[in-house]
């Protein structure tokens, strides 16, 4: 099985060629598409995007991570405390970790972890 997630920030349907957009502004991204999985109807838990990510890695709400905006206290998750030794819980329980564990290769291409200083989001990638 192989899976290919695409997350964009930013990017609606409404341009997005696979999606009926009738410029030409996804070429790319349409070819993929042709043979894969689109989802219609998408709901975020949490917003603005940080929150929104943690939920996605954690499939947990933000009330329920600690994580709820993006500057401060706010875009930290509840620390596990000392009994974690090297690894945090997202370790054990986000859904790359899940997919890792399984025998995928996971790997991500996104500074998103670095400028939202949400060192999380690298949980369960290997390279």
């Amino acid at each position: 099985m192989r899976i290919f997630f695409v997350d964009i920030d930013t990017l609606g349907p409404d341009h997005l060629g696979c999606y009926g957009y009738h410029r030409d502004t996804s070429p790319n991204i349409d070819r993929i598409a042709e043979n894969a999985v689109r989802f219609e109807n998408n709901y975020v838990t949490d917003a603005p995007c940080l929150p929104s990510r943690t939920a996605l890695w954690s499939g947990r709400h933000g009330f329920r991570t600690g994580v709820v905006g993006h500057m401060g206290s706010s875009a930290d998750p509840f620390n596990d405390g000392c009994p974690r030794g090297f690894r945090d819980s997202y370790d054990a329980t986000s859904w790359m970790s899940a997919l890792r564990r399984a025998g995928l290769y996971t790997v991500t291409v996104s500074p998103f972890g670095e400028r939202h200083s949400a060192w999380e989001w690298y949980a369960g990638y290997r390279g």
